[in-house]
Order: structure tokens, then C-alpha cells, then sequence
């Protein structure tokens, strides 16, 4: 059975093994499925469920062979995502776990999340998960208004939406993630701060805050250019995001980066590495990867991912490259980039003067307030988070 990422990375295994042995990976699997698509949805998703045979089957022969070609490294997070990984039985999810911890060593893993869609877990599939060590779940609720629900092509209610974190809790986790969208069309600042407010009272530990993205090709971007709705103006989006910043530590959930709040302690630790450019290892159609200094992106097309046809994106990184992803990725987090040490490992490279041509061009925009000195740290301002595109664009 042919694996295309692996098979590009052959010339280099021994430099990606290496780089897996210094420190645990993360784990991200990639589960393409849903029910049913939603307006605003450009992923790489199917509503066939009767190729989850053949995905699952695909899915443990990648485990085996990038465990076997990394030679068994540790594993200290796994991500099930998607799609909708909550429509797999959780006889699916232990034997995808069994066969991560026979390709991986998973006894240092701290972290097991699963995303789930209100409406498509039963109390008594919570149970189990949580039996096989899911301790984190993180629900796309999005709104809370039923209105909003539907223009966005959900396939459940309000109601739902809090019944599942509420039956959640029942089933014995505690750590509770909701996904809340900002920038519906006919969404507005009351409803947002509201639905915020219900989430963290019916037991979410943790809010990941996002904007409507319409950049891509799907139903609800058609509907708003052919003007049957209209999104809210952009000074309205900015406002529901900074008002967003204020509320949610009020309730609790102080900001760790620009779109996620938690409850201290119940920060992602998956996605963290993310940000910190920690490694990780993605299996799935379209899942990411980054590993040493080397980033790949698997084939997004189900069909041709499954038969292993398809192309992956691979980009070996440059040092100029791997400095400017310490900012780019860095002024995401809240406690932003500790400066000197960044000119520090830059001077080690003979790169100082790249550092000093990104102050230069970042001189503005602390002018203007939207980043701010904390010490050696330069951090993004609350402002700044919202307007943060623009900036981290000077690191690309």
C-alpha cells in the first residue's frame, strides 16, 4: 500500500526520526465525515459514510507505517478531527486507539480530545468514550440561536447544543470546549455575549472564538453575493470580538491566544503546540504535519487519499523560514514573543538583521497601539488581535 508523504520523505527519514526522538509528538487524526454539510464548510469532508470502512482501514495502516518509519516515537496529545468524529461507534475510536498505542508509545499522553457535533452523541456513547480516556470534547455549537443555526446549515438547535454539554458533564468529563462564531449574518452583539455567557454556565471550560470565513467557494458565501443575506459590517464584527476579549475572563475564561479562552488549566494542550511549534504528526485526508523543519500537508481528495494517489504538499523550511514562524505563530498567544531570545537565536544564525528589518516594519504599528512591550515580550494589544492578519502577514 503506497503512503506519498512518507515515500517524499524518504531522503530526510533519518532527520525526521531524529526530530521525533527529541520530544513527544502530537497525534492528529483526521476522521472526513459528517452528516451533513454546512453553508459556510470548505473542508475536506463526505457525507459517504459507507467509505468509513475503507477511511478507518486506511487510517491504521498510516499509524503503522509512520510509527514503524519514526521508529515508535511518544506521543503525549491526540486529536480526533473533522468532519465529525463523533459519528464513528466508539468501537471505532478504541480500535483507532489500540492501534496508535501499538504504533506509538501513548503512555506519556495527557491529552485525548474529540470533536463532537450536538446531536450526534448519545449519553450512553459518552460514557464509553470517556472509558476509553477521551478527557476532552470539543462541541461545534457556533450560536445558540436557532435562526442563525439554520442559515448556517447546522443539524441541531439551542437546545441541543446545551443538552449535550449538560449530558456531557453527566458522562464524567470535565473538560468542555464550544466552538462560537462571530460575524453570522444577522448576528449581533447581545446574541453573541449571550450565548457566551449560557455556554459557561451550562459547564464549557473552554471557548474557541471564531470569524466567519467565506474566502472559499460554498452555499452561504453564494447567498451573500447574490445579496439574499447580508454579513454584518466589519466595525459590528470587531466590536462582538473585542466585547468577546472583556466578557469572557469576567466569566472566567481569561484568553491564552486570539481566539481561545479557558478556564486556567484547561487551555488545548494539543493545539498549543501548534503555536509554539512543537511537532506533530497528521493522518487523514488533508491533515498537517510538522516535524524537524519540514511541514507537509496530506492530499485532500478522499478517494484518491484512500487508494494512497494522492500528492502531498511538502515544504522543507528554510532558516529564514523557521525564524519568521516564531513571530508568525508566536503574537497568537497572549504572552507573546519573548524578543530577546528571538534576537538572540537569531544573531546564532547570522540572521540578526532580518530581526532588525521586522522592528523596523512592526514600528508602526506599535505607534498605533496594536502592539505593546511586556517586559522583553512584544505581545499583540486587544486591538491588535483583532486586526492581527495584517500584522503577522510581514512574517509570511
Amino acid at each position: 500500500m503506497p503512503f506519498p508523504a512518507l515515500q517524499a520523505h524518504r531522503p530526510h527519514l533519518g532527520g525526521l526520526r531524529g526530530a521525533a526522538a527529541q520530544e513527544p509528538l502530537g497525534l492528529y487524526l483526521h476522521i472526513p465525515f459528517c452528516r451533513d454539510r454546512c453553508t459556510y464548510c470548505s473542508f475536506a469532508t463526505s457525507r459517504n459514510g459507507d467509505l468509513k470502512p475503507l477511511v478507518l482501514a486506511r487510517l491504521g495502516a498510516e499509524l503503522e507505517a509512520w510509527g514503524e518509519a519514526l521508529d515508535h516515537p511518544t506521543v503525549d496529545t491526540v486529536y480526533f478531527g473533522g468532519g465529525t468524529p463523533s459519528l464513528l461507534e466508539p468501537d471505532e475510536v478504541a480500535a483507532l486507539l489500540a492501534e496508535a498505542q501499538a504504533a506509538f508509545d501513548l503512555r506519556p499522553v495527557e491529552e485525548i480530545t474529540l470533536e463532537a457535533n450536538p446531536g450526534t452523541l448519545a449519553p450512553g456513547a459518552l460514557q464509553r468514550l470517556r472509558a476509553l480516556g477521551i478527557d476532552r470534547l470539543s462541541l461545534g455549537v457556533q450560536t445558540l440561536d436557532d435562526t442563525l443555526l439554520q442559515r448556517l446549515g447546522r443539524i441541531h438547535d439551542g437546545a441541543t447544543a446545551l443538552d449535550a454539554l449538560r449530558e456531557a458533564r453527566a458522562a464524567g468529563f470535565q473538560r468542555l470546549s464550544a466552538d462560537l462564531m462571530v460575524g453570522i449574518p444577522g448576528q449581533d452583539l447581545d446574541r453573541v455575549l449571550g450565548d457566551a455567557a449560557t455556554l459557561v454556565e451550562a459547564g464549557a471550560t473552554h471557548l474557541s472564538v471564531y470569524l466567519l470565513d467565506l474566502d472559499k467557494a460554498c452555499p452561504l458565501k453564494a447567498q451573500v453575493e447574490r445579496g439574499a443575506l447580508a454579513l454584518p459590517d466589519e466595525n459590528a464584527v470587531a466590536d462582538m470580538f473585542e466585547a468577546l476579549q472583556a466578557e469572557l475572563p469576567r466569566l472566567g475564561l481569561p484568553g491564552y491566544e486570539i481566539s481561545n479562552y479557558a478556564r486556567p488549566g484547561e487551555e488545548s494542550r494539543h493545539n498549543l503546540r501548534y503555536w509554539e511549534r512543537r511537532p506533530y504528526l497528521g493522518l487523514g485526508p488533508s491533515a498537517a504535519s510538522h516535524l524537524g523543519s519540514w511541514r507537509w500537508t496530506e492530499c485532500a481528495a478522499l478517494p484518491a487519499w484512500i487508494e494512497g494517489l494522492g500528492t502531498p504538499d511538502v515544504q522543507g523550511l528554510s532558516l529564514d523560514e523557521e525564524l519568521a514562524e516564531i513571530p508568525l505563530l508566536g503574537l497568537r498567544l497572549h504572552r507573546g514573543v519573548d524578543w530577546s531570545a528571538l534576537r538572540a537565536h537569531a544573531a546564532t544564525l547570522d540572521r540578526l538583521d532580518l530581526v532588525e528589518r521586522w522592528e523596523a516594519q512592526l514600528a508602526p504599528f506599535r505607534k498605533h497601539g496594536l502592539l505593546a512591550w511586556d517586559g522583553d515580550r512584544l505581545r499583540l494589544t486587544p486591538h491588535g488581535m483583532v486586526v492581527s492578519n495584517g500584522i503577522l502577514q510581514l512574517f509570511v
